[in-house]
């Protein structure tokens, strides 16, 4: 049998045979690629320290690990929020896309879209109120697409070229959905690709586990890497 590609073969674009990973496999890559994170959130760190200091990039405030808004939420909303809720949507919409799962992939087209309406809106997407009731609504009609038509999608997108550039595009994407993270107003260009770099980078990792184990299994490890911060911070 054909060893499966690895990593460095995903971001190159070639396919990942679906279905040859047994569930030891799936949990030793999870935790080897949430170990991944954690060392790409640390050279990255000493990274944007050793440029601040040579005067490259200029200093900027981060949310941290609880945007202040959510600081006087009781701990079971930040919790619901920050560990479940974000990994959910966050992964339905970006390593979602990337699927060929005809149910997952519709899922996805609705989670991207929800989001994107949100923060064009200004709402706070783990909420519902009646304007984030009434989007969710609207998108849902995704759910119910005519078969042929997202098969069609599905099919043209695993091709090669177009792989390969889905795969860029969604880790890049994910990178500049934290972009409000931060408080950018005196940046530069070079100090928001720096601060924006660990999303990108981790994004890729994920996608590698979304393709390769399971959508399910993404999601796990983005929840497993949004956790940790919190006991601590708890």
């Amino acid at each position: 049998m054909k060893k499966n590609p690895g990593f460095i073969s995903f971001l190159k674009g070639h396919p990942i045979p679906a279905g040859q990973s047994t569930l030891i496999s799936k949990i030793k890559l999870t935790i080897l690629m949430l170990i991944a994170i954690l060392v790409v959130n640390t050279l990255v760190a000493g990274l944007q320290m050793m440029l601040l200091r040579w005067g490259i990039t200029q200093p900027i405030r981060s949310s941290g690990v609880i945007p202040e808004y959510m600081k006087d939420m009781p701990r079971y909303r930040i919790v619901l929020e920050i560990v479940l809720l974000a990994p959910l949507l966050e992964e339905t919409a970006f390593r979602g896309i990337l699927q060929n799962n005809e149910r997952w992939f519709r899922i996805a087209l609705a989670s991207l879209a929800y989001l994107i309406t949100c923060r064009i809106f200004g709402l706070n997407f783990y909420e519902l109120s009646w304007p984030t009731i009434g989007i969710l609504f609207a998108v849902s009609f995704l759910l119910i697409i005519r078969k042929k038509y997202t098969t069609k999608i599905i099919d043209v997108k695993d091709r090669t070229p177009f792989r390969l550039i889905l795969i860029w595009l969604s880790a890049v994407a994910f990178g500049f959905w934290h972009y409000y993270n931060f408080d950018f107003s005196q940046a530069g260009i070079i100090t928001v690709a720096v601060s924006l770099m660990p999303f990108i980078i981790n994004g890729l990792l994920l996608s590698y586990v979304a393709v390769k184990s399971g959508l399910s299994w993404s999601i796990l490890l983005h929840m497993a890497n949004n956790a940790w911060p919190m006991v601590l911070w708890f």
